[in-house]
């Protein structure tokens, strides 16, 4: 007697990601305006500051994707 069926898999579950992760990193920083010593410093913490909401913003990302693919296995 031979069976013959139809194999179905259900598609792969949809990753949960936080809308706040899915935002691109600024393209342009701020730039020098005058070369002062208080303008390289207020320009280097600016640059500080985006880079690092950027990287919290990636790393989450990863952690999500990196949490959901080792459910999944």
């Amino acid at each position: 007697m031979t069976l013959s069926a139809c194999s179905t898999t259900p598609p792969p579950a949809a990753l949960p990601i936080q809308q706040s992760l899915l935002q691109r990193c600024p393209v342009e920083l701020p730039e020098l305006t005058d070369g002062t010593g208080g303008d390289v410093a207020l320009t280097m913490s600016a640059w500080a500051s985006q880079y690092h909401r950027c990287a919290t913003r990636h790393n989450g990302l990863v952690d999500a994707i990196e949490s959901h693919s080792e459910t999944r296995q």
